[in-house]
């Protein structure tokens, strides 16, 4: 089956101009527009879902819901998410909803009332009341029912965590994070999935001198103050798998502080892709997700949205990135 990008190599010319092409937006040559129109109709494409809406409403807008922008990994995906959108003359607008309920409803509406063309979520809120899934939706790390989702291997991320920790001998364990506090309830998200395959391999592997803790977290973010309360009743520990790069972050700076060496004394893994942050000198082991290629699924999905194939999920493989604490 023919698509948009063969169009455009046999017409020689950009995928946006197509799109202009078959949206009947914006300015394309008559000579351009013409030999498009032909190869179109010699290939017999039929434009996606998400084209023939933009034919009607002319929005050419993506919405990006999603709980915290200077989270860094969802700055990375943020990035590539527009990136491969706006190959296919779509824009991305960004809704950060800082974890408000009342701000995701209003983002929401704008998808029922046609002011966007298709929507990407990620939201540790209970909305899914407030969904129109006949419309374009994608969800990210989150399942709805009749919603496309994309999500990266959390459960295999959390394997992993635990192996290395084993690996390098560690015996009193800590997890450090919460994945589903949303401003009114409390929901299971696939992120979870990074405590729950933690916790299994530990198991397996007979290590029983686990202290899982599940803290609150605002923003995604533990504070300095936070962690210190923590980790007091818990003097011997030696190995932390943390939730994200963010709290590893900040839980390697609360042991240097209190004289512990990452990662002669304790080993520390993060969640999200080993950046070196500023300040900390070292760069964080860490579970990798791959922001490019969620992205280029997200793209897929929302490209080739079908009302007929609603519960679809794609799974974005994970590795652990070596650094300096684990």
């Amino acid at each position: 089956m023919a698509n948009i990008k063969d169009v455009a190599r046999l017409a020689g010319c950009g995928i946006a101009t197509v799109s202009r092409v078959i949206n009947k937006s914006g300015y394309v040559k008559k000579e351009t527009r013409e030999k498009v129109e032909k190869i179109i109709e010699e290939l017999s494409y039929q434009p996606n879902e998400i084209a023939r809406s933009m034919t009607r409403q002319k929005n050419h807008i993506v919405a990006f819901i999603l709980p915290n922008s200077k989270h860094l990994f969802f700055g990375e995906l943020l990035y590539h998410v527009e990136e491969e959108l706006f190959d296919y003359g779509y824009k991305l607008m960004l809704c950060n909803s800082s974890e408000k309920l009342e701000k995701e409803i209003i983002y929401l509406e704008m998808l029922k009332n046609n002011r966007v063309d298709a929507l990407i979520l990620l939201t540790n809120n209970d909305v899914e009341k407030y969904l129109n899934k006949s419309l374009p939706i994608v969800s990210f790390d989150r399942y709805f029912d009749d919603v496309p989702f994309v999500a990266s291997d959390n459960y295999q991320g959390g394997v992993l965590a635990a192996k290395r920790l084993i690996q390098h001998g560690c015996k009193n364990i800590m997890f450090i994070g919460d994945d589903a506090q949303g401003e009114h309830t409390q929901v299971n998200t696939d992120v979870s999935k990074r405590r729950i395959g933690f916790i299994d391999t530990l198991e397996k592997y007979h290590i029983r001198n686990i202290v899982n803790l599940e803290y609150p977290l605002k923003n995604y973010f533990v504070s300095e103050e936070q962690f210190t309360e923590l980790l007091q009743p818990y003097p011997n520990i030696d190995g932390i798998f943390c939730i994200s790069d963010s709290v590893a972050f900040t839980v390697i700076k609360v042991l240097k502080a209190k004289g512990k060496r990452v990662p002669e004394d304790v080993k520390v893994i993060g969640y999200d892709g080993g950046r070196t942050f500023n300040n900390l000198g070292q760069k964080i082991t860490s579970i990798k997700q791959d922001p490019e290629k969620i992205a280029k699924a997200i793209r897929e999905l929302l490209l080739h949205f079908d009302k007929k194939d609603k519960n679809r999920s794609v799974i974005i493989p994970v590795e652990i990135s070596d650094g300096d604490t684990a």
